[in-house]
Order: structure tokens, then sequence, then C-alpha cells
């Protein structure tokens, strides 16, 4: 059994632990790191890390609180993507440190993210703002008013303290803290499926994890012309342990003219 802690204030183990307890790995969480203060969705503290270096650091802080080789941070952003300002984006990052060997396993998944902030106005009706909620079930939501940010609300608690308090502006956002926000958590457990594929690959010459492709290579022929196409020919295997690497062709032999940029230029 290998114990890994998940350092989190955000109860994500419930996502991730059912992809990994299979291959042998008890995941126990510790709220004892602040993992706020690294950044927070709500605007009060802006996260100056990157998503790996965020992740990274709640992992090493897992391994010293839980006092175990192992340790898990846990990550998500929003933005970029294949449609940036168009589509918006969340991506999730897994870290696994190994305290013992100084190196880490990164996971991710990613994917649209349709819920948007809502306005509160003279203007607005609960109503309409009860029905544009209503579409995203589990979700909570935070209120912005004034100087006060109010989280973790679900649609009656949102319109109850609307009422009691008379707002008449502000503005409605949802909570994306990853007990709250369902969509986070499909996500979440999609890098928990990644994480456990790379956990679950090993080199064929040290047997070291993480033995997936790194490099994607493109030119698959076309088959029409047979010229190099901008579609993948093949995938780069590499271990980080002892420098195994390895070239696997994809399983189809040619693509569709429509990626020709020959037969459609």
């Amino acid at each position: 059994m290998h114990y890994i802690t998940l350092a989190t204030k955000h109860e994500k183990k419930r996502w991730i632990a059912p992809h990994l307890t299979p291959l042998g790995y008890h995941l126990t969480e510790t709220e004892e790191f602040d993992t706020d203060s690294l950044g927070m969705f709500s605007g009060e503290v802006v996260r100056s890390n990157s998503a790996s270096e965020a992740a990274l650091i709640k992992a090493k802080q897992g391994c010293l609180l839980g006092n175990s080789q192992l340790g898990l941070g846990s990550e998500g952003s929003f933005g970029g993507g294949p449609y940036p300002g168009l589509v918006n984006w969340n991506t999730e990052l897994l870290c696994l440190y190994d305290q013992k060997k100084d190196s880490a396993i990164y996971a991710v998944a990613s994917g649209p993210f349709s819920i948007t902030k809502l306005e509160l106005a003279q203007s607005s009706t609960l109503s309409s703002i009860e029905n544009s909620m209503s579409r995203f079930a589990g979700q909570k939501w935070l209120l912005k008013h004034n100087s006060k940010v109010f989280k973790g609300l679900t649609p009656d608690e949102l319109t109850q303290l609307i009422k009691s308090k008379k707002i008449k502006a502000g503005t409605i956002e949802p909570d994306l803290r990853a007990m709250n926000c369902p969509g986070r958590q499909q996500t979440i457990a999609r890098a928990a499926a990644d994480l456990a594929k790379r956990l679950s690959s090993h080199c064929p010459q040290c047997q070291s994890v993480n033995y997936v492709a790194k490099q994607a290579l493109k030119g698959l022929i076309c088959r029409v012309c047979s010229g190099p196409t901008l579609e993948f020919k093949a995938h780069i295997y590499h271990c980080e342990t002892c420098g195994q690497r390895e070239e696997r062709s994809v399983d189809c032999k040619s693509a569709d003219p429509t990626y020709c940029p020959y037969c459609n230029p």
C-alpha cells in the first residue's frame, strides 16, 4: 500500500481517491495548509504562481503535514483553451510529489465551462436570476456586494440573502471551490484518471511509472497525394528516470485530405 497525503481545503479526495485506490494507493486529506494563501477564485487573494508551481507547493506541503513519502496537490484554472475569448475553458492539474526521489508527476484534464456571472441591478428580477441559476444543478454561488463576498450559497439561500438585506446591485458568480462546483468535480475526476493511467504505465527498461506519450509528431501521409499532413503520425514515449525513448506509430495508416495543405490549401 502506498500512502498519499492530499493538501486541500475543498474536499477533493472524493473525486480523486476512486481512481487511485484500485492501484493500491491510500489517499488522506489534510486541511492544515491554507491552500487559499496561494490564490482564490473569488479574488481576495490573487495567485502569483503558475498552476504547476502552486500544485507542487501543495504536494510538498502534503508530504510535510502528512509525514508521507507521497504528497498530492491540485490546482484549477480558467482561460485559454482552443477557443480563447469564445469558450471559457477549465483546466485541472494534479501534481504527485515523491519526497524521497524529489520528483513529480503531473496529470491534467480540461474542457469547456459554460457557467458565467450574473449582474444584479435595479432592472434585474429575481425570477430571471433564479431561472439562470436553475440550469446548473448542484452549483453554488457567491454574491459580491460593495466590499463583501458571500460564498457557498444555494439559489434559495442567495434569493433570501438578497431579499433580507434588500440588495439592489451586485455581481453573482459561480462559487468555483471544488466542493461547490460540479463542473470542476468532473474535470478533477478526469485528471485523477489521467494520473492513474500514468501510475499504471511502466517503462519497459527500468519499470518506473509515468511511461506515457510525452510528445506527438505530425506528418501522417495524405491518402490522396501521400504528402505529409497536419495529423499526428506517431507519439514519443519517454522515461524521465532512465531516458528510455521510443516512437509508436498511430493506428491510422493515412489521413483525410481535409488536413492536407496540398489537397486542401
